[in-house]
């Protein structure tokens, strides 16, 4: 031990303890061998020093044998808890597999009891066509009419029917639709030509007067356009058929059928207005209802119909699909909104408005129109929000200077007035988006 202890090792141990054992086993070694003490004082120094060492190497082995005992517990604690969760794994699958059967179930009675409702409902059907053929002649008289053809709805309000539209082109038009231009249908049938896979959009609106006279309300350019396309359909059809002999036999010259002659002008979706029911003292269709008198002649059904189908105003350029990007867009939108919720009282909800007022989708346009964006280099639309300003600043500048009215600038009296008052001079002119 006195040679391990006096080893140049001696110093390396397992714990602390070891360690402090070790050092002073050292400097004992160095006294003793100072003072050159007898052997048997030196045998019993180095039997106390085993006796430590023997102790600390004990402390140490209990110490490592009470981790080894955690660790087997927490291993045990873990495989414990690894059991429970695959227990719970089970149960819950076990639980989704028994809903899934139980769902399984249901639908399977769900769909047995649909088939015995459809089974009974076909049965009761098929008593209640069997029932309506003694009718049948008469229910489809009433339901295809003799110009317009079948009748697809009929509500309160109105019928629709799927009408040829070579019999709307023989209808008359409202005696104060505006009048049929037939330079427009020849533009408009051009332009369909390139369109022709979507058909005919939209519906041809007519009126049905008591007497059962027809006219058109809404759509009379496109009925023309139909007109126009119909005929050269019709055109079509005679070049590239040829009848041989009494048979009727038909072949193409061409293989390649001509999109025109597939357009289903057969089929046109039309709506048709009744008119109201009449007064009892009156002949007039519609009733002052507080003087009790006949509306004037303006005031009519047709009238009424009409003016609501062309109140709606008509789409901007600018929001046409295609027209421009969505970034133009954007910074015009950005600063005519900001005009019109700073100067809310200076904006009409009507296009047709009067100086010093704007109308926002006029603004819009008239900014799109003139190239602002294009000609000042905007890129953003805070940058044509000050450039707005300056131009109202300076209009402002115009019309507060003598020298400004002076220059022949006609403008209302009221009109400036209320341009003064609120400070906004953008709508007393346009020549300001072009300069």
């Amino acid at each position: 031990l006195s040679k391990s202890l006096n080893s140049a090792d001696s110093h390396k141990s397992h714990s602390i303890a070891e360690a402090i054992v070790s050092a002073n086993a050292r400097d004992v070694s160095v006294q003793l061998s100072s003072r050159h003490n007898n052997a048997e004082e030196q045998k019993q120094i180095e039997k106390e020093i085993e006796q430590r060492a023997l102790k600390t190497a004990q402390e140490r082995m209990e110490l490592e044998l009470l981790a080894m005992k955690e660790q087997l517990k927490r291993k045990e604690e873990e495989r414990i808890r690894l059991e429970k969760e695959q227990l719970k794994k089970r149960e819950v699958e076990r639980q989704r597999e028994e809903a899934f059967t139980k769902w399984q179930e249901k639908v399977a009675r769900e769909q047995q009891q649909e088939k015995e409702t459809d089974d009974h409902a076909q049965t009761a059907e098929e008593e209640q066509n069997n029932d309506l053929n003694k009718d049948s002649d008469s229910s489809v008289q009433e339901q295809h009419h003799p110009i317009l053809g079948p009748q697809i709805a009929h509500l309160p309000y109105k019928r629709i029917h799927l009408t040829d539209a070579s019999k709307l082109a023989s209808l008359p038009v409202y005696e104060k639709q505006r009048a049929y231009r037939h330079d427009r249908a020849k533009e408009m049938a051009k332009d369909k030509k390139k369109t022709l896979w979507m058909g005919i959009p939209g519906v041809i609106s007519l009126m049905e007067e008591e007497c059962g006279r027809l006219s058109i309300l809404d759509g009379q350019h496109r009925v023309g356009m139909m007109a126009l396309l119909s005929e050269e359909q019709r055109k079509i059809v005679e070049k590239n058929q040829n009848v041989n002999g009494d048979n009727g036999t038909q072949s193409t010259n061409n293989d390649k059928v001509d999109p025109l002659a597939q357009l289903d002008l057969e089929n046109i979706l039309v709506e048709v207005f009744l008119p109201q029911q009449k007064n009892n003292n009156t002949d007039t269709v519609l009733v002052d209802s507080k003087k009790q008198q006949p509306l004037p002649e303006e005031q009519d059904d047709k009238a009424i119909i009409f003016t609501e189908i062309n109140k709606a105003e008509p789409i901007k350029l600018l929001d046409l699909p295609g027209v421009t990007n969505k970034r133009t867009r954007d910074v015009i939108d950005y600063a005519a909104n900001h005009f019109y919720n700073a100067f809310p009282e200076m904006f009409s909800p009507s296009q047709k408005c009067r100086s010093p007022h704007l109308n926002l989708d006029n603004l819009r346009d008239a900014l799109f129109a003139s190239e602002v964006i294009k000609r000042e280099k905007v890129g953003s639309g805070g940058e044509l929000v000050r450039w707005m300003a300056k131009k109202n600043d300076e209009l402002k500048e115009v019309y507060t200077s003598d020298a400004g009215l002076d220059d022949g600038k006609k403008v209302s009296e009221n009109a400036l007035k209320k341009a003064k008052k609120h400070e906004f001079y953008l709508g007393l002119e346009s020549t300001w988006l072009y300069k």
